[in-house]
This record gives C-alpha cells, structure tokens and sequence, in this order.
C-alpha cells in the first residue's frame, strides 16, 4: 500500500502515472540534450564552466541510472545493495564507482560469473543509445528470435575527436513480453522459468535470444515499464500499435504504443510542410476512441494516454526540423481529435466535474481533475459550440488552482481573443500578490499560440515583469523562447532570442546561458530557420565582454553543430 491509501489496482495505475511523467520529462529536456552539442557523460571528465553542467543529463539520466541497477537487482537484491552501501561509507565522503561497486556485490553473488564492468560505462559515456529490434517467427518449431542491436552515435565534443572505432556497448536492461493476436499475454520460457515480463541484459553490440513454446506469431512488448534510457527502433504495423495501446498489460508499454500512433501521424501531417492538411487516419481516431471508452483506466492515467505527444518531442524527431510545421501538424491533430470524439469529450467533461465535496490533493482527485481538463482542451480545440461557455464558467466558479488555471488555459490557448484579455485581467487582480501564481500568469501567456515577440515585450513592460528576477525571466521569456514553437522561430524571434540571452548575461550568466542553450542545436533546422539562428548565434558570440558560461554554450554550439 502507498502512503496516500491507495492499495491494488489504484496504486498500480498511481505508479504507472508517475513512470510516464518521469519517461516524458527525460524525452523532453535530457534526450535533445543528449543530441546537442553540450552533450556530456552522467560525470564529465571536463568542463570549462561547472555551472553549465547542473544539467538534466546529471539529474534525470543520472536517476535513470540508479533505476536501472533496481531493475537488475529487483526490489531486494537493491535494498540489499543500499545496505551495503551505508555499511560501507555511512558518513563519508563518496564517488559514483562507491555506490556501483555495493550494488556489484549484491548482483554477483546473485548471478556468479557476472559483473557490473560494463555498466559503468552509462557514467562515463555521453549520448542516448538506439536498440534496434528484429523478431522472426517459426511456426513450425513454435519458436521466436529476439535480436536486439544497439549503437551510440558520438555526440558533443566526441564529434570533434577520432571516432572511428565506435564507441563501447553498454549494458542495457530489456524488459519486454509477447502477445497474441487477441492481446492476451502470452507466456515465455526464460531460464527455467515461466515469465509475462523478460529481462534481457543486453551487453555486446548484438544478442539473439530463443524462445520456445509460443503457439502462435506474437506482437511484442518492448522496453516494459522504461527500463532503460534508450530509443528503440522497431518499424511494426499500425494494427499491432492498436493492438497494445487497448490491450498491453504494462501500462508503460500501453501508453507508449499510443504515443507511436500518434507519433506517426503527427510527423506524417509536419512531412506535408503543415499547410492544407489531411483528415487524420478513422482507425487513429477510433484507437482514441476505444481509450476514452476504457472503463478500467484511472482517469489519471487515461489522461496521460490521451494527451498528444509534445510539439518538443516531435521536433527532435524531425530532419531537418521545421518548428512551424510540427505546431500545425499538432493544433491539426488536437482540432480533429475534439471534433471527431466531442460528445465522449464532453461526456468525460461532465462526469469528472467538480462534485460539490472539499478539495483534495489525492491522485484520485487529482486525476479526475487532469482529465476533465484535458477533455476541456480537446473541446475548445475541436470548436465544440459549448466549449467557451465551458471553460470560462468553469474559470470564475473554481474552488481549487488547477480547475482555475484549466479554464484560464483553455481560454487563453485555444479561446476568443477578447474572453481570454478578460479572464487574464480578472486573474491577476486576484492573485498580484502571490509571486509564484504570477509566475503561472507569465508563463500561461508566452505559451499561447497567438503571442509573438511583440506580445512578450509588452509583458516585459508589465509592473510585475523583471528581468532581474530569475523567476520571472524563466516564466516569461524563457517560455517563449523555448515552448512557443509557433512564436519564437522566425527572425524576429530568434533576434528577440540572442537580445535577451545579452541582457541576462549582465545579470546573471548562470541563468543566461540556460537561455543560451536554446537554439545550440541550430544546425539540425531547416532553412530559413538555420541561417537566421546561425547569424544570432554569431551576434551574441562578438560581445567582448561575453560570460565564461555564455561562451562556452555558444562556442560549442557554432563549432559542433556547424
């Protein structure tokens, strides 16, 4: 049971939610990382400037990390590895090779012959591995051959040094199980052992493994429950992606088959340059469809199955990469999707509607609040003709913060222009003297697909705004130049860009080369976008008084990525 109350299937689905917002975090800021040219092992070996290095690279992949030797050691054999680990150096000073070598000394005595050398490497090497799977099937034999292969690319400095022997694998732990065609588990033969989930440890560049006794061909279920910081590539079907997202057994796996889905459409739409866009595929829709109707999903977790991968994810999916594009393909998607499903949407809407009872913080409540906001969203996008009223009497009637900033959301991101200025004024009224709620203010409206570089600068004038506050900076201008892909990429935009990164770094360098970063993947774009980043990268690098941190991030940037 968790500490919360919840118990079974409910902490399950709340364990669930919680791997997903982590597995969306990583994608979303350490995986570009990763793909830039700032790119740095989980321990640098060197740098120029530390303060550039308190990065998602070290947090939130280091974290990975730590997991995976959870995941090879299970839940005991980890707890085991920690109490060794405090017999050894409780109150001392330690290193990352400390922790590994407690856990190795659980993982040997458990598995004779093996060890942890090969893992090490996840500190010492920069980059997101690929897995590439192939499965064949023997009908004959009852038999399937799982082969996995993985590669790193160099990446940051490494694309500057002599590369050509490769990089050395590293050890991946591959969880995966087998369906059939009626998304029923199939069971798997491992190791004297009758297994729904396989771990595979995966320690060369290439590993077939063998099962028997599968009476029929199966679809696989790759990567279970995340359990390793990789890619995986493994073009399949749209009928076997269907077919996990309503059926897969792990919830990881379930919502990642509908994020592929979605995926292949949303890139598909951005390919056609984001002008005159088709409707998107029936059997998309009704894949949505059968989520929306699943009467065993939480509404926490419903709402994250349902919510279209991020305009930034999809970006790096891209090449070259066409901001503009992508934000059309996914205002496209969401715009289909309400119409399409809007009597569900508001169906859901209704049913998860405030209740009358005291606000509470539970993922229970908390999850029926996600939802109903989402399917708040989905309405406005799809124009349903309720909408608007919807959301802004759901807006002035809140009783908690997140229903409030719902409403305001659906408002300002989706509404009517004059609606949206109103419902902003109220809020601000009401809330001036809270800072962090004024920082939600900001951020809410640099976000919103109508702001542009003029809307920012007439916020920056605001009473509230100061660049000086690290808080305020990070709401505002970072918001725009980093999540607004519809506003920032344009000339303009980049100009506003180079601009504010120059003024911060007066201030406060630390904070301005965070901005810096930015754009430092600015040679992946497509023309017109690479050339305008490209010459506002020049623009900040000719200051003479430039910052260390700044320089650093630009100089990397220009001569990597170029």
């Amino acid at each position: 049971m968790l500490a919360d109350g919840l118990s079974g299937p409910e902490a399950a689905s709340a364990r669930a939610v919680k791997r997903i917002d982590d597995v969306v975090a990583l994608r979303n800021a350490q995986f570009p990382e990763d793909a830039g040219p700032m790119a740095h092992p989980i321990r640098p070996e060197s740098y120029q400037e530390i303060g550039n290095f308190y990065t998602a690279t070290v947090y939130e992949k280091g974290a990975e990390v730590i997991r995976m030797q959870h995941t090879l050691l299970g839940e005991a054999g980890f707890r085991a590895g920690l109490d060794e680990y405090f017999r050894r150096h409780d109150g001392a000073a330690v290193t990352c090779d400390d922790f590994v070598d407690a856990m190795e000394s659980v993982y040997k005595q458990r598995q004779p012959g093996k060890s942890l050398d090969i893992f090490r490497r996840w500190y010492s090497q920069a980059g997101t591995p690929r897995v590439s799977v192939s499965l064949s099937y023997d009908a004959a034999a009852a038999s399937c051959a799982l082969t996995l292969r993985q590669r790193c690319e160099p990446v940051g400095i490494e694309k500057l040094r002599d590369t050509a022997a490769g990089k050395p694998p590293l050890h991946i732990p591959f969880a995966f199980g087998l369906l059939d065609r009626q998304g029923r588990p199939l069971a798997i033969q491992h190791e004297g052992r009758t297994l729904d989930t396989v771990l595979l440890e995966l320690t060369s560049e290439e590993q077939t493994w063998t099962f028997t006794g599968i009476a029929e061909e199966p679809v696989p279920s790759l990567l279970r429950n995340f359990s390793a910081p990789v890619i995986v590539e493994f073009p399949r079907p749209d009928e076997d992606l269907i077919l996990l997202a309503r059926h897969d057994p792990d919830p990881y796996a379930r919502w990642e088959a509908g994020q592929e889905l979605a995926t292949r459409q949303l890139l598909a739409l951005a390919d056609a340059g984001g002008k005159d866009l088709p409707a998107i595929q029936d059997s998309f829709i009704q894949a949505w469809r059968s989520l929306l109707q699943d009467t065993t999903l939480t509404p926490a977790y419903k709402a994250r199955v349902l919510t279209l991968p991020s305009e930034k994810e999809l970006l790096e999916k891209t090449q070259p990469m066409n901001p503009p594009a992508v934000a059309a393909a996914r205002r496209h998607v969401r715009a289909q999707l309400g119409g399409a499903l809007a009597p569900l949407w508001l169906e859901t809407y209704r049913a998860h509607g405030d209740t009358g009872e005291p606000y509470s913080p539970d993922p229970l409540s908390a999850g029926r609040r996600t939802l109903k906001n989402l399917a708040l969203s989905y309405l406005m996008a799809g124009g349903h003709p309720q909408a608007s009223d919807l959301a802004a009497a759901q807006y002035y009637e809140a009783r908690n913060m997140t229903d409030r900033m719902g409403g305001l959301t659906a408002l300002v991101h989706d509404g009517d222009a004059a609606q949206a200025a109103k419902a902003l004024s109220h809020f601000y009224q009401q809330w001036q003297a809270d800072p962090l709620v004024m920082d939600k203010w900001f951020a809410l409206q640099a976000t919103a697909p109508r702001a542009d570089v003029e809307t920012i600068r007439a916020l920056m004038l605001h009473p509230a705004f100061s660049l000086r506050n690290p808080n305020r900076a990070r709401s505002l201008v970072f918001q725009f130049c980093m999540n607004n892909l519809q506003g920032v990429h344009h000339p303009e935009g980049y100009d506003f860009w180079a601009e504010q990164v120059l003024a911060l770094d007066g201030l406060n360098p630390e904070i301005a080369a965070r901005l810096a970063r930015c754009f430092d993947n600015w040679g992946r774009y497509a023309e017109p976008h690479r050339g305008a980043l490209r010459a506002a990268l020049e623009r900040i690098q000719q200051k003479a008084d430039l910052s260390r941190n700044v320089a650093e991030i630009i100089s990397k940037a220009l001569n990597i990525q170029g």
